[in-house]
């Protein structure tokens, strides 16, 4: 830790003693906040376009917050997605050269879950949301506080391995999607492990909690927390709970909250929170209200810092280029790596809000985050030792900590 991130450290400590962490799904940030007209952060424009057979897809307006179609997130989809159509990874070798042209086409030949798109359908990758009326709770959060709009997915992939990143800062070579049969091996069975250990490991007992949505069908509650080794579905506690235990002597230094996934048996995630393409905003949006109102009107808030976050684009387009990335180096072997990537490059733009009462009301950050950088966040507040080379060179939310104790903070957000 260098002089500068130690002055951050003695900074913040007395002031942060919880954090608090919601990782929502599958939007990027231009989608998301592109056209949300929020002052001083870098976006899209009707410049921004892609092509594809023939036509040209311009940024726009418009975005259903539906989709009918799983846009394509896979490895292989986010090459296309960054690079242009047709363009391939090749094993061992540099990311090819990126300019965010193959969102279009990608989605055009998706073969995902829902119904194929059609050609009228194509634009729907290229839009962007009326934030404020589609998601007036993160709206209104991130016109509070701090929004992030350098904030990158740790990989260019999917959920899993991004998701895997920040409890490890790294995903043990993993760069794709697993089967059923793997998900369910290690949330029943064995358990996925770190050469490292998680962040959940290094905290021990009693220094973390772990809590998920309770909303929509059963089969959607089962959190992808719950495949780490050392941690069952037993160990993680209802929203319900949570508000409950904010107002009981709350000790837990570091918090992780899963949003339900909804319909996960037939593919749709209706019902859900966790704003899969295919589900609805509303859900998530109404939890990230919930979990700061619970936050807000706890015993704890004075001392805390709120992160909301998104685990990766979902297909959806956004107009920065991601660039180069530590490699965790954490002697991860090639069993899990399909595609043999080397964790060298962030992964797509994704939305990214910071919440406390120490910082500043409107900020934008223009700091380049990825979901490691709330790991370097805890293990600098806490005196932990990073677990890869990823988290180590992290920058940390330490930095956006002031030295004012805001009263102006909104007591509720929603009904």
């Amino acid at each position: 830790m260098d002089e500068t991130s130690a002055a951050r450290l003695v900074s913040a400590l007395p002031k942060i003693q919880h954090v608090f962490v919601l990782m929502l799904e599958n939007r990027s940030f231009d989608h998301l906040f592109g056209l949300s007209g929020l002052p001083g952060i870098e976006v899209a424009t009707s410049a921004n376009f892609n092509s594809w057979n023939g036509k040209v897809y311009p940024f726009a307006g418009g975005a259903p917050a539906q989709m009918s179609t799983d846009p394509g997130h896979e490895f292989q989809d986010v090459v296309e997605q960054l690079c242009g159509p047709g363009i391939q990874f090749q094993p061992g070798k540099p990311y090819p050269s990126m300019n965010n042209s193959g969102f279009a086409s990608n989605y055009a030949t998706t073969k995902t879950e829902g119904t194929p798109p059609q050609p009228e359908d194509v634009g729907k990758i290229m839009m962007g949301i009326n934030t404020s009326v589609q998601a007036p709770a993160l709206y209104q959060l991130a016109k509070e506080f701090v929004l992030c709009d350098a904030w990158h997915s740790s990989l260019p992939g999917p959920t899993w391995p991004n998701r895997y990143f920040l409890h490890g800062a790294s995903s043990a070579g993993l760069d794709h999607s697993p089967t059923s049969a793997g998900n369910g091996w290690w949330e029943a069975l064995d358990g996925f492990c770190y050469p490292n250990g998680s962040i959940f490991e290094r905290l021990g007992k009693g220094n973390y909690r772990l809590y998920r949505d309770e909303a929509g069908p059963e089969l959607g509650h089962v959190p992808q927390v719950a495949s780490l080794k050392g941690i069952s579905y037993l160990d993680i506690d209802t929203l319900a709970e949570f508000e409950a235990d904010l107002a009981n002597g709350y000790t837990a230094p570091y918090t992780f909250i899963e949003p339900s996934y909804g319909d996960v048996v037939h593919d749709t995630y209706e019902g859900g929170s966790s704003q899969h393409p295919m589900d609805n905003l509303s859900g998530g949006d109404q939890l990230a209200a919930r979990v700061y109102n619970a936050i807000r009107n706890s015993p704890l808030w004075d001392k805390s810092l709120f992160v909301i976050l998104y685990d990766e684009h979902g297909g959806f387009y956004d107009s920065v280029t991601p660039g180069a990335a530590v490699a965790p180096d954490d002697g991860a072997g090639s069993k899990l790596n399909r595609n043999g990537f080397g964790f060298d490059v962030y992964g797509v733009r994704v939305p990214a809000i910071v919440v406390s009462p120490w910082v500043a009301q409107g900020q934008v950050s223009h700091t380049v985050y990825d979901h490691t950088s709330v790991l370097a966040t805890v293990e600098r507040l806490f005196g932990l030792q990073p677990l890869t080379e990823r988290d180590r060179h992290a920058a940390d939310l330490l930095g956006l900590v002031t030295d004012t104790l805001r009263t102006d903070c909104i007591q509720r957000i929603g009904s």
